[in-house]
């Protein structure tokens, strides 16, 4: 009897181990799903560019600056991509383009007359599609063009296009206005295509037989359209979205087979440079594009093995004057702000070394300066001493009617004592808060008091729109591979209204100088149109050009070029590879991008391979926190399907993955505990039994 109740016993005991166990592995996949749920995927990467954001639910891609720097051309493509220092185009969305003679019909004192003009030919990708599985054609880039033509306040081509034909599915023309310059076709396959559907519901446009654009929502403003659902041709879609944090994933429509191989872009949101730089030391950026006050001391050292930075010249910083509003719209004064300004100590003390004294106060990258002649380029440099030049400044005010008071306040030749000027740019941004701090002080050798104010970016973005300062320091408004970019985008803006200057209180995003040149003689059109027609034919009427529009710029000063800025870049290599750095330098390394500029980072992602992740992409869906998740997203679900595939491109073969899909594994989990179950309900009902 004994030996039957220890038996009983013993099977009891063994039940209920085999119950435990198999509440275990029931319980497995949940644990395993919680203790993931404030850790990022694998495979994934952490992107920070520009800090002291707090990002909008607006994915609005002419009008999202609460957004991640860069992060719009992940999800929107252009026709074609192109470095603006080195002068590399690739075509993207667009496989190749043509030049052709056109024409448009003038109203010349009541009569039509037929003026010539160019226009281009466009062939379009085929096989592509939209992330919602939209077909990518000749309409979408039809439309896209068109609306900007309809809604001038979008900038970009608006103004620029005369008449748009789709010649078929996949090829389209486009007729230019007269007097457009070479920047006109950079602009045009830089421009990123929104989906028609999703925007032509909202925005419709109808066009006339004269080739006008018509916008049949007369109350509507793309401009200020709330897209928190955005759909693009590029390499990742929108996965989840709160203030502090944005995460992108894989396109699985994406029409490069196999790409892109990071397959989650984390996007965490910081309040300053201290915070950001913080976490870039501690390892927690991956990819990042922040100033970062001694790097290699604070970053490098810490792990010089896959700790990396590498800080590549790019065109000038510019101190940007309103000069509409007396005082700042006498171009003498202007000048002697340029003169007074230590460059050098801005270089040394506000940029920490970093970016280099600007050589001159024009727009133009160090890189182009060798297109201007000795005396244009002498003359320029004059009004950019390194370490400034007070007495220059004040000599020049002298001889045109400005003296200092007794106070030492500037005085007007019209005996007015200049009142304080306000300088801005964004809290939080530490390098330009002090170079705006050493400018104050500065200008006080001339009899200027300037008040720093630093409001946050969604504040100074507006009063930058809406001409609200009096100074500010700003990104480049237009950069390109010619200086007709630089010099064109800043001396005269033809996007947003068309030979005019655009009044206060409109916005000014492409033309934040307003700068009217109304007086100049030749006018600046004609001089633009000899540039349209002498770019990459005649070389040397095209550079006299380009002295030119660089003496009309000494002689008004729109803006001020204070030092060479640096394309701020961070990386880390211990699993992700296929970085640019100094000696392979095939792209611009950082992840930051504002509007509207053009360095597009898609690039660069599609070079980086996560070396510990071989799987594809799909693996890593139930992997992912579910606070990540977007409800109304269509792209996070379940997989229908288990098979590995191959992700070969024309660098890289990612191999195959033998390892069973986590979906799979909780299936396999479920499986054997229901027949652990079965087993223990039966053995209990044999006991039983006897």
């Amino acid at each position: 009897m004994s030996i039957e109740l220890n038996l009983k016993k013993m099977v009891s005991l063994f039940l209920a181990i085999l119950m435990v166990m198999g509440f275990g592995i029931m319980l497995t996949p949940v644990l395993a799903q919680s203790s993931t749920s404030t850790t990022q995927p694998e495979g994934s990467i952490t992107i920070l560019g520009s800090p002291g954001e707090v990002w909008q639910d607006n994915f609005n891609p002419w009008s999202a600056p609460a957004l991640p720097g860069g992060l719009i051309y992940f999800i929107y493509e252009p026709l074609a991509l192109v470095n603006p220092l080195s002068g590399q185009v690739i075509p993207w969305l667009a496989t190749n383009w043509s030049w052709t003679s056109g024409y448009v019909y003038v109203n010349n004192s009541g009569n039509l007359t037929k003026v010539p003009t160019r226009a281009i030919i466009v062939n379009l990708r085929e096989n592509v599609t939209f992330s919602n599985g939209v077909p990518f054609n000749a309409t979408a880039v039809w439309y896209t063009v068109a609306l900007e033509q309809a809604y001038p306040q979008l900038g970009y081509l608006a103004g620029t296009v005369a008449n748009i034909t789709i010649l078929g599915p996949y090829s389209i023309e486009i007729i230019f206005n007269p007097n457009q310059g070479p920047i006109t076709l950079y602009t045009l396959l830089r421009q990123f295509i929104v989906d028609p559907y999703q925007w032509g519901a909202i925005f419709p446009l109808k066009q006339l037989p004269n080739g006008t654009i018509v916008a049949l929502n007369q109350t509507g403003n793309p401009y200020r359209y709330p897209n928190t659902d955005p759909i693009g041709t590029g390499p990742y879609v929108l996965y989840s979205f709160t203030p502090q944090e944005i995460v992108l994933a894989a396109n699985p429509h994406y029409w490069m087979p196999g790409e892109p191989r990071i397959k989650y872009l984390y996007y965490p949101s910081y309040p300053s440079n201290v915070q950001a730089d913080t976490a870039l030391n501690n390892g927690q950026i991956t990819w990042g594009g922040i100033f970062e006050p001694n790097i290699q001391q604070d970053f490098t050292s810490k792990n010089p093995q896959y700790y990396h930075y590498y800080f590549e010249p790019q065109v000038p910083v510019m101190l940007t004057f309103n000069d509409l509003m007396w005082p700042l719209s006498d171009p003498v004064l202007r000048q002697a702000i340029s003169l007074a300004i230590n460059r050098t100590a801005i270089y040394y003390l506000g940029e920490y070394g970093y970016e280099l004294p600007s050589a001159t106060p024009l727009p133009i990258p160090q890189q182009q300066l060798y297109v201007l002649n000795s005396t244009v380029l002498k003359l320029a440099e004059q009004f950019a001493p390194p370490d400034g030049n007070v007495s220059a400044a004040l000599q020049l005010l002298k001889s045109h009617g400005f003296s200092l008071n007794s106070q030492g306040q500037l005085v007007a030749p019209n005996g007015t004592v200049v009142p304080p000027l306000t300088i801005i740019t964004v809290a939080g941004w530490t390098d330009w808060d002090a170079d705006l701090t050493l400018i104050s002080q500065q200008l006080k050798q001339i009899g200027l008091t300037v008040n720093v104010e630093t409001p946050p970016f969604s504040v100074w973005f507006s009063d930058m729109e809406t001409g609200h300062y009096d100074m500010a320091i700003a990104w480049d408004l237009v950069s390109g591979p010619t200086p007709i970019e630089e010099l064109e985008g800043y001396l005269y803006n033809y996007w947003n209204s068309p030979g005019n200057v655009t009044p206060i209180g409109n916005s000014t995003y492409y033309n934040w100088e307003r700068f009217n040149l109304s007086v100049v003689s030749p006018s600046f059109e004609q001089m633009v149109q000899w540039a349209w027609n002498n770019f990459s034919v005649n070389q040397t009427a095209y550079d006299n050009i380009i002295n030119r529009l660089a003496l009309l710029w000494i002689q008004y000063m729109p803006s001020v070029g204070l030092v060479y800025s640096a394309y701020w870049y961070e990386y880390i290599n211990s699993t992700v590879v296929g970085w640019p750095n100094a000696q392979n330098p095939y792209w611009l390394g950082s992840p930051y991008n504002g509007l509207p500029e053009t360095e597009l980072p898609v690039v660069l992602a599609l070079h980086l391979v996560n070396q510990s992740v071989p799987m594809p992409w799909w693996y890593y869906t139930s992997q992912v926190p579910k606070s990540w998740y977007t409800s109304s997203n269509p792209f996070v679900v379940s997989p229908t399907t288990t098979t590995p595939v191959s992700t070969t491109t024309t660098s890289m073969t990612t191999p195959q993955s033998t390892t069973t899909h986590p979906t799979n594994n909780t299936i396999i989990y479920v499986v054997v505990a229901i027949v652990i179950i079965v087993v223990i309900a039966a053995a209990v009902l044999v006991m039983r039994r006897k």
